[in-house]
């Protein structure tokens, strides 16, 4: 089940209430907010990450005009296409420092989304009946998706509104693109999961075997976060090595 659309998230709520009997928004508390404004530091390097490298790149174009050998409208030329060159390249390389600093937060946030998520299976077994042979081994996936897209997406869109000024906007849209790829991605060995609950019954070995099996997945979300931003980033690089690759043609030949 791929979510796209709000409506697609409130089948999956609707969908996690009927079947596993568990209500994921109540999870969306004062409590979890403060934590997510823990885990998240977008303020304390959005000047680093877009601020610095477009200055440093308006000071390299500065000092382009001292060391390249110039004359008449050589000038000129190099005053406007250089400049725009040598912004571009300096906000591309701004975005791509800013991605590779998101990764980090992102796997904190999904870190804690985990915590969040054994919660909900704790909870779960303990109030309600409602897993059984059919549903138990789908259990994770289908919870997975409602921490993420019911608690996780809500709560890091307020958080970064809040936190994140100007380009805030993008940053969350950045954001929920790149959690719902990785909702949309994430496997947890089911099968395996049904064999360990055929073999053994009860409530606190069904809870064991749960919490392990999320656990023991971390290793497998870790690739699945690098394949993911892999993703974002692939058409940011591709556009940076054909600028750069323009602007050093463009350097060669005004020299």
């Amino acid at each position: 089940m791929k979510i796209r659309t709000k409506k697609d998230v409130e089948k999956l709520d609707n969908k996690i209430k009927e079947e596993l009997g568990i209500d994921v928004q109540k999870y969306r508390n004062e409590e979890v907010i403060e934590n997510f404004v823990e885990l998240l530091v977008f303020p304390k390097y959005i000047f680093n990450c877009l601020i610095r490298p477009i200055l440093i790149s308006i000071l390299i174009f500065i000092v382009g005009f001292f060391i390249f050998d110039l004359v008449h409208i050589e000038y000129v030329i190099y005053g406007t296409v250089g400049l725009i060159l040598f912004l571009i390249t300096g906000i591309l390389v701004g975005l791509l420092l800013l991605m590779w600093k998101m990764k980090s937060d992102m796997w904190g946030v999904v870190n804690y989304s985990l915590d969040i998520m054994k919660s909900a299976i704790t909870d779960m077994i303990q109030v309600n009946n409602q897993v059984n042979e059919e549903n138990r081994k789908d259990v994770l996936g289908l919870l997975f998706k409602g921490i993420i897209h019911i608690v996780t997406i809500p709560m890091i869109s307020k958080v970064i509104s809040d936190k994140v000024p100007f380009v805030g906007g993008i940053v969350k849209r950045i954001v929920k693109k790149i959690l719902t790829l990785f909702s949309d991605k994430v496997k947890f060995d089911e099968e395996k999961l049904s064999q360990e609950l055929n073999k053994k019954e009860g409530d606190s070995n069904a809870l064991r075997i749960y919490l392990n099996s999320i656990s023991s997945a971390t290793t497998g979300l870790e690739k699945i976060m690098n394949f993911t931003f892999g993703v974002a980033q692939f058409p940011l690089k591709i556009v940076f090595g054909i600028i750069l690759s323009i602007l050093v043609l463009f350097l060669y030949l005004i020299n």
